[in-house]
């Protein structure tokens, strides 16, 4: 994230696994968080969200452009996001999203029947429809890029970044992978926090994917 665009997340410095216990630390630069309601002086959230939905994603090692996955895993809560890579969008949708985490609730709360007939159902229903390679985007497709995951009010906040006299918002705990930009508004829109102009902003530099008609479809789709 940091890399696509700087000033959505201050600069990560070091990470690595802890020795002395099971677990992994981050260290980043210093952010002063801001409570006295200061206008932002740099880009908006909007503004620094368009610019990291409108980079593409790294291209992994063996292919020849981005691809939807990730290198690691990353958990979204105390769900772990699969590490598998597709160069299709509805495959990775389905197989890494959809049937892992239904596997992962019938790991921990036993096999629902009805579940798993529910989830075929939207694999085959809208998702088949919505997400279909050379539907969604149109003949040229969608491109991989960066999402923060798990981005809702509660994992960003507004400070300076130490160093910089810039106040703006920025944001943290991420569930990141490479994916449509649209997924990001699965849990973004979920939970609230995020007014009308932010919408509004955001997609005047990033118009929504086509067919631009089903974009609600899809958002409540990636909120699943």
């Amino acid at each position: 994230m940091h890399t696509a665009c700087p000033s959505v997340t201050p600069t990560p410095l070091a990470h690595g696994n802890l020795t002395s216990s099971i677990g992994c630390f981050l260290v980043t630069e210093f952010l002063d968080r801001d409570n006295t309601g200061k206008p932002s002086t740099g880009l908006s959230l909007a503004q620094k969200l368009a610019q990291l939905h409108a980079t593409p994603a790294s291209i992994p090692e063996g292919y020849a452009s981005p691809v939807f996955g990730f290198p690691a895993v990353t958990y979204c809560g105390p769900t772990p996001q699969s590490k598998k890579y597709s160069t299709s969008w509805h495959d990775f949708f389905v197989e890494y999203r959809m049937r892992t985490i239904l596997h992962e609730c019938e790991v921990k709360q036993g096999l629902d029947h009805e579940l798993r007939y529910w989830v075929e159902k939207t694999i085959a229903g809208p998702i088949h429809h919505l997400l279909a390679d050379g539907h969604l985007g149109g003949s040229s497709g969608i491109t991989p890029v960066t999402v923060h995951g798990n981005l809702w009010n509660g994992n960003k906040m507004r400070g300076t970044i130490w160093g910089t006299e810039e106040v703006g918002d920025v944001v943290f705990d991420p569930s990141s992978s490479w994916c449509h930009s649209e997924f990001e508004m699965g849990i973004l829109t979920l939970f609230g926090g995020f007014s009308a102009g932010f919408f509004q902003e955001y997609h005047r530099l990033l118009p929504k994917t086509s067919p631009a008609h089903e974009y609600e479809d899809r958002v409540g789709l990636y909120q699943l």
